[in-house]
């Protein structure tokens, strides 16, 4: 069946690397990517008339957090649609295909000193539409915000086959149309983003960061909470524990504070003479550490990657008790509480399993399979999400994640 959807793409569209996309063990028979809406409509139409379920990706980047449908057949790759539709400067509005890589538009935005306040992990490869479906646009989210909050409007087919629009090219729209903001973070599973519009920023005309290091658990609250209301401005506010070996109790695993600030260079240098005049030995983070930290997020690195949200208060507390288990690295946005666990041991995920279960946080994997006894979901917010489900995708052909539809299952590799 899958020679409907060559068809409709062409030759081109059609992708040889189907194992690159492989989602839960699965590997979809073929990829397609067509460069257009209408290809996208009748794609999504064939399927729904031949019964062909199907996942949705840009480079590929996140698709561990998926649960795939049972079995599926094919992949929808966005990479084909990657044009600009529509840019002006003067009104710092950018409308692009989400196929479009993150690399590519800062490139265009750029030529005329604009750029998005975007750091996800692998920039070079991430589409503009997978940062949006996963709501994952890097630690800069503490000063800029997640990716819904410069989500101006967006066009998309529903897993039915029906092309929608929402929102406007305009900074100020009418308050409460926000459907688009509703596929940020829906990871591919309610429609298919086709082209997006999004405020950008004026680039800063210098960025630094400096990090230290911690010398007590115990001062790692206090000194969050004072960073936290401290007269600065900073784009983020990390805590950062790499060092995965195994240390008695008289030689704890300590983190460093890391913090990045963009702007002026007197304004830049200013904030950081006030954290040294707090007692903070800061010393300067090379772009190239930070771009090897910030690919340190992506899923793919590691063989288990787990997101956890709490509030920012909860953070040190959280690093504390997980940096007793020896083998597992943490990286936390600490202002903005999300904590990232990475495993490369099934030993050791087991050991995090344990701990997270029964809390109260939310959690998932984005790498990995590790799902653990959970208590049973809110009934009145189950049905909020069925009801959207069966709404945007009546004939269940698209994916699932582990928020849409939990399933207990016991760790294990992915392959």
């Amino acid at each position: 069946m899958t020679e409907g959807l060559h068809a409709i793409v062409g030759r081109e569209g059609i992708l040889s690397d189907s194992a690159r996309y492989a989602v839960g063990g699965q590997t979809p028979t073929t990829v397609v990517a067509p460069q257009n809406e209408p290809e996208v409509v009748a794609l999504i139409e064939y399927a729904v008339g031949h019964r062909l379920p199907f996942t949705v990706v840009g480079s590929g980047t996140h698709l561990t957090a998926l649960l795939p449908p049972e079995p599926y057949v094919w992949t929808l790759c966005t990479r084909r649609l990657n044009r600009v539709i529509d840019y002006s400067p003067a009104d710092l509005v950018i409308t692009v295909g989400a196929g479009m890589r993150l690399s590519e538009v800062q490139a265009v935005l750029g030529e005329h000193s604009q750029y998005l306040p975007w750091n996800p992990p692998l920039p070079d490869e991430a589409t503009i539409g997978g940062i949006v479906a996963s709501a994952r646009g890097g630690s800069w989210r503490f000063r800029h915000g997640t990716p819904r909050d410069r989500l101006l409007a967006l066009r998309a087919v529903r897993g039915d086959g029906v092309p929608f629009k929402s929102g406007a090219k305009v900074v100020k729209s009418v308050a409460g149309y926000d459907l688009h903001r509703l596929l940020c973070g829906s990871w591919g599973t309610l429609a298919v983003i086709t082209e997006i519009t999004l405020k950008v920023a004026p680039l800063p005309s210098a960025r630094r960061a400096v990090r230290w290091r911690v010398l007590d658990w115990n001062a790692v609250e206090p000194t969050l909470a004072q960073l936290m209301h401290a007269p600065l401005q900073p784009d983020s506010l990390d805590l950062v524990l790499l060092d995965s070996s195994d240390r008695s109790a008289q030689s704890e695993r300590l983190p460093f504070f890391l913090m990045e600030f963009s702007g002026s260079e007197v304004g830049i240098e200013w904030q950081i003479r006030w954290l040294q005049a707090q007692g903070f030995e800061t010393e300067p983070v090379s772009p190239e550490t930070l771009a090897h930290l910030r690919d340190w997020l992506a899923p793919r690195s590691h063989q288990w990657l787990i997101k956890i949200l709490m509030r920012s208060s909860e953070v040190a507390d959280w690093m504390a008790q997980l940096a007793t288990i020896a083998g597992c690295t943490l990286y936390a946005h600490a202002g903005s509480g999300v904590l990232y666990v990475a495993c490369e041991a099934e030993e050791v995920a087991q050991q995090v399993l344990q701990t997270l279960r029964d809390t109260p946080l939310k959690w998932h994997a984005l790498q990995g399979v590790l799902n653990g006894e959970r208590r049973a979901a809110n009934p009145s917010h189950s049905q909020l999400v069925a009801r959207l489900k069966q709404a945007f995708d009546p004939h269940n052909l698209l994916p699932n994640t582990l928020y849409i539809q939990p399933r207990i299952l016991s760790i294990e590799q992915d392959t």
